[in-house]
């Protein structure tokens, strides 16, 4: 690669690619995933923003939250895959810094053929993120995030995206990956490709450290900030340590399996103790490997125990809210007769009815108007409401200051939203027209009540007239009025998540589990068939065919494992986050169903992979040592 007559470093960088295309091939498809996944997230931001009338804030909400996990997933997935697909040529880059490669020949080399397989597969992936966006039209109407009739808008400006975060990450990582060749001397290079002997640098470890405070940090949020906002920031911090694990995973792994060696040093078999060493001896591989898996874990735990903790939140704040036995409830709305006959009813004391009028709250001043404007429903009460029949927690405030016009009580969680608080403005648009409200009062029961209260005389004073379709009944006999039903079963009907929105979140935390499992694997893929030449070795100094599979089978059993207890473990301060935000000193609102199927799906993934590919290597290794 020295002297006048080089080749080009695109021509040598095309060149690796066609050799190795086989082991690429799994690389550039899990590169094309994370273009669709990223170009879906593209799709629906640009959709939302481009709605008229600020139609499209529910969908920018919606992208905003799939976008946090969805672009974290594709960074780290993308970074393990390229390493893990690196680290598999240590040896021919050694070599070729042995021949007269210089280290920044070198670099230009890896960076080119990631860089070209990334202009090829990003591209390539964003074509099936546009066909998703218009997949998920059907749902996002159904779960009435958007209006009848809708349609996503396709551009190009999400692929480019695509490509403007898949190609950077994945030349990073390469280099990263192959970061040890090139600074080494080259004969040490061709030396220590054939095993891992540099030690975890100061700044990795540090790194680590850092990130596992931040993860505890924010999963301690909830003691600051409750409500949804903590519950959210609590959630985020199983990435954190996830991170954290993938940055220590070398350390963790030679403390644990050095114990575990000593442990079976006289139980444990040859293959038991063989397998124990090679992890101790490769453990940045099997650390590339698990995280991957571990992510499938924590992203699914996570999604599903915010939808369990919410669900279980809104029906507490909901029942707790309500001090009536009774309550009358029409979607379509009460009508004025209805309402009379019910406080007409002999042995009814009270009738509070609860209206809705459709608005739009700003939250943020500064930036576009569908960016800065949320969908949302004022709820119109009676400012004289007595709290044992209607009582929203006021923290701050009276519900009794509603009775002068232009007033609004807002829940704690709009308070943090939009940067109000006791005594400030808050600006709504109501029926297209804009108002500013002074708020009088703080709650706590937002999940329950609704975010905003106001009183049916500011609704009237800029001509809007709420639909009553909620009517709370008190009363001796309120159990003997007709078109009344238990407050109990009302609240566990509305409550309970609606088929639309149901069916909306399992198609998008669907796609992060797909996304997150395929690119697991192709890792495992990966790592097994890059060991044929390490089991030939064996196999000449003597193992057995037998003794080789039984050897990977351990391994795989406990790389299982160990993505299992990672995830696990990542997941823990989230799950109690979660639910101290959401329901405070409680038992922690884990779907166990959801976390023992994707604690299954994990270790049946890893095993039968490995397992499956081993059989067809450990014979190739044996046969073609046994020709040889």
């Amino acid at each position: 690669m020295s002297g006048p007559k080089t080749a080009p470093t695109s021509t040598l960088a095309r060149a690796g690619l066609r050799a190795h295309w086989p082991a690429l091939l799994g690389t550039g498809a899990v590169l094309a995933l994370a273009s669709t996944m990223t170009t879906l997230t593209g799709v629906l931001f640009e959709s939302g923003l481009r709605e008229p009338g600020g139609a499209g804030s529910l969908l920018v909400t919606v992208a905003s939250s799939f976008s946090g996990t969805a672009l974290v997933l594709v960074v780290m997935v993308v970074a393990a895959t390229t390493t893990l697909a690196l680290r598999g040529r240590r040896r021919e880059f050694a070599l070729l810094r042995a021949v007269g490669a210089t280290r920044g020949q070198v670099r230009r080399l890896v960076a080119t053929e990631l860089a070209l397989l990334s202009a090829v597969a990003a591209p390539l992936g964003g074509l099936p993120g546009l066909a998703l966006a218009r997949w998920l039209d059907p749902a996002l109407v159904d779960a009435a995030i958007v209006e009848p009739g809708f349609r996503s808008t396709l551009s190009p400006l999400p692929v480019l995206g695509a490509v403007a975060l898949v190609l950077p990450t994945a030349v990073l990582a390469g280099l990263l990956a192959a970061r040890e060749t090139v600074r080494a001397a080259p004969t040490a290079a061709v030396r220590e490709s054939a095993a891992e002997t540099a030690p975890v640098g100061p700044v990795r470890r540090v790194a680590s450290l850092v990130c596992a405070i931040g993860g505890v940090s924010v999963a301690a949020t909830p003691l600051v900030v409750p409500g949804t906002v903590g519950a959210a920031l609590a959630a985020t911090s199983a990435f954190l340590l996830v991170g954290a694990a993938a940055l220590a995973g070398p350390l963790l792994v030679a403390w644990t399996f050095d114990r575990t060696a000593r442990l079976t040093a006289r139980r444990g078999g040859a293959p038991t103790r063989l397998a124990l060493v090679n992890l101790r001896g490769f453990s940045r591989r099997l650390t590339t490997v698990v995280v991957p898996l571990a992510l499938v874990v924590a992203v699914g735990t996570v999604q599903t125990t915010v939808d369990t903790a919410l669900q279980r939140a809104t029906t507490q704040q909901l029942g707790a809210a309500i001090g009536t036995p009774r309550v009358a409830t029409s979607a379509a709305g009460l009508s004025g007769q209805q309402l009379a006959t019910l406080a007409a009813a002999p042995g009814v004391d009270a009738v509070v009815t609860v209206a809705d009028a459709p608005a739009e709250l700003q939250t943020d001043a500064d930036v576009p108007d569908s960016l800065g404007w949320e969908a949302t429903t004022l709820r119109a009460v009676d400012p004289a409401v007595e709290p044992a029949l209607l009582d929203p927690d006021v923290t701050e405030g009276s519900l009794g200051d509603l009775a002068g016009t232009d007033t609004v009580a807002i829940s704690s969680d709009t308070a943090f939203d939009a940067g109000r608080g006791l005594g400030d403005r808050l600006r709504v648009r109501l029926d297209g027209h804009d108002a500013t409200l002074r708020v009088v009062a703080v709650f706590d029961r937002g999940l329950g009540v609704g975010g905003e209260l106001v009183s049916p005389a500011t609704l009237a004073a800029h001509d809007v007239t709420p639909v009553v379709r909620l009517a709370l009944v008190d009363g001796p006999a309120a159990d003997a009025v007709p078109g009344t039903v238990p407050t109990a079963d009302f609240v566990a009907s509305a409550t309970s998540p609606d088929a639309g929105s149901q069916h909306l979140s399992t198609l998008l935390t669907l796609l992060l589990l797909g996304f997150v499992a395929l690119g697991s694997l192709n890792a495992l893929l990966l790592l097994t068939a890059g060991r044929r030449d390490e089991l030939r070795l064996l196999h000449r100094t003597g193992a057995t065919a037998r003794q080789l599979r039984r050897t990977v089978g351990v391994e795989a059993v406990v790389t299982a494992a160990a993505a299992w207890a990672v995830g696990t473990a990542a997941v823990v301060p989230a799950v109690v986050g979660v639910s101290a935000g959401l329901l405070g000193a409680s038992a922690p609102a884990l779907d166990l169903p959801a976390y023992a199927a994707l604690s299954a799906s994990v270790v049946t993934l890893a095993i039968a992979t490995v397992l499956l590919t081993a059989v067809r290597i450990v014979r190739a290794a044996t046969t073609t040592g046994d020709a040889r």
